[in-house]
């Protein structure tokens, strides 16, 4: 394949650095490279999101993903508030000592449901960071 100097219009060998006729400097054009550096870098992105989503919903903070994404989304922080709601409303209610038995099933059923619906909102939220994309919530 011939190529063309830009400047001269000579004709340049494909593995000339220069212009035989000019001596001006030819343009690389680089074959694309696959970039070990992307592919790498596109795998920590993933491994951040599983981290940021379920990490600290063992603790009760839903949303994280979210607001490090576009802190601002409002979507991370409802996730946060409801989040920090549902888990120690439900924990305190499941893990409060009452001695009356009546009392204590209405309030471990109740601390239940409250977690379930915890577990709700923690399998939206990852569903959300694992596909990518945004359920719209209003």
């Amino acid at each position: 394949m011939t190529r063309y100097c830009p400047k001269c219009g000579e004709a340049v060998p494909t593995n000339s650095l220069t212009c035989p006729k000019c001596y001006s400097k030819l343009p690389t054009a680089e074959p694309p490279k696959e970039n070990k550096q992307t592919r790498s870098r596109t795998q920590k992105t993933k491994r951040t999101r599983l981290l940021l989503t379920t990490i600290p919903a063992l603790f009760g903070f839903l949303g994280l993903w979210h607001i490090y994404r576009n802190y601002k989304n409002p979507r991370g922080y409802f996730f946060l508030a409801m989040g920090i709601l549902f888990f120690f409303a439900g924990n305190t209610l499941l893990f409060l000592p009452v001695f009356d038995f009546a009392t204590a099933a209405l309030k471990t059923l109740f601390g239940l449901g409250l977690l379930g619906i915890y577990f709700l909102l923690f399998l939206w939220s990852l569903f959300e960071s694992l596909m990518d994309f945004s359920i719209v919530v209003r």
